[in-house]
Parts: C-alpha cells; sequence; structure tokens
C-alpha cells in the first residue's frame, strides 16, 4: 500500500463539518470538504480532507475550537486493487 500523505477528518455533524471547515480556510489551511467516504461512515456525508503535513496544527485547531468529530484517518492506496483504505489515527 502506499501512503497518499492525506488524511481525512470525519464528523457525526454536517454543521461540525463546516465550522471546521470555515476556520480551517480562514486561516490559510489547504483543505477540501468531500463525501465522506462510505467506509468511514455511512452518517454524515461531508468530511474535510487535509494534507498529514498539517495534521498536528489542524488537530490543536480543533481543541481551541472545541469542535466535535468523529475521527481522523489515513488514506492508503492499495496499488494492486486500485482501492483506497482508511486507517483510524488515535489523537
Amino acid at each position: 500500500m502506499r501512503d497518499l500523505n492525506v488524511c481525512i477528518i470525519a464528523f457525526s455533524s454536517a454543521s461540525q463539518s463546516v465550522n471546521l471547515y470555515k476556520i480551517l480556510k480562514n486561516k490559510k489551511y489547504n483543505v477540501y470538504m468531500i463525501q465522506t467516504p462510505c467506509t468511514i461512515s455511512a452518517g454524515c456525508a461531508r468530511s474535510i480532507e487535509i494534507k498529514e503535513k498539517d495534521l498536528e496544527a489542524i488537530v490543536n485547531e480543533i481543541k481551541e475550537s472545541k469542535i466535535d468529530i468523529k475521527g481522523i484517518y489515513r488514506k492508503t492506496l492499495n496499488e494492486s486493487t486500485r482501492r483506497y483504505y482508511y486507517s483510524e489515527l488515535d489523537i
């Protein structure tokens, strides 16, 4: 498997995802609002994709803003099957 240096932040609520997205965009982080992969959650359809190099700073932003998240996942690619896999990070 190949590490893509990308993490995904999943949420229990759409409003929490939008709140964090606005905070991170205002602070000039390179983030994207994406549809939550069904392998992570069938609930909230929005997640935020971030660069792994920004992970520590963004975790601090989450804590300071008291945003409720479902989890943070590292995105990897299985090159033989060409499928993405997500492993939850312990943060």
